[in-house]
């Protein structure tokens, strides 16, 4: 039995297309689908590491800046006790010429709406009765404004005065007036 030519080449042409409909149309769209899951792969990938190299360079920054991050977590300490706290206004009273009669907490509250991330702000108010003149007070408003924790004088109340610090029968020493002060000094901690 002949077969003519072109129906032959009709048929195998014909089974060509089922053979080619049947296993590579399907095998096509594998591939494609593969290749569709490929680039959202790449895309995860490409995100990650952006993101991981933008962590890295964050840490990078703060350990560059590591002694500001310091005097910051001074201005603002995380710890509440607030013995360093008193500690610091003893030796700054002193260490201006003023002598601290009595040192009292007056108030601590919550700072109201100030919030950093997660931890609200609290205010401490300290009550100081001082002794001392005038050019002390001004040195030790000073001192607490250039210290490296945060500290406002929110009031201050000034007594009368007393007995001069020298005694008249000392001409040589410039008399010096010793006043009584009363301030009040806010402090904040996390």
């Amino acid at each position: 039995m002949k077969i003519d030519r072109p129906i032959a080449i009709a048929i195998i042409f014909f089974i060509i297309l089922l053979l080619a409909f049947f296993f590579v149309v399907p095998e096509y769209k594998i591939f494609s689908r593969l290749q569709i899951e490929l680039a959202e792969k790449k895309a995860e990938y490409n995100a990650e590491f952006d993101y991981y190299s933008a962590i890295a360079k964050t840490h990078s920054d703060l350990v560059a800046h590591a002694e500001d991050l310091e005097k910051i977590d001074d201005a603002l300490p995380t710890d509440p006790s607030l013995g360093s706290a008193v500690y610091f206004l003893q030796q700054i009273t002193k260490e201006n010429g003023m002598l601290l009669k009595n040192l009292s907490l007056s108030k601590s509250s919550s700072g109201g709406s100030v919030q950093a991330g997660q931890q609200t702000i609290k205010d401490i108010v300290f009550s100081m009765d001082l002794l001392g003149d005038y050019s002390s007070l001004g040195r030790l408003i000073m001192s607490l404004e250039n210290s490296s924790r945060i500290f406002e004088v929110t009031d201050i109340s000034f007594g009368s005065s007393s007995q001069p610090l020298f005694g008249t029968d000392q001409p040589q020493f410039q008399m010096m007036q010793v006043y009584s002060f009363k301030l009040q000094v806010k402090t904040h901690t996390y």
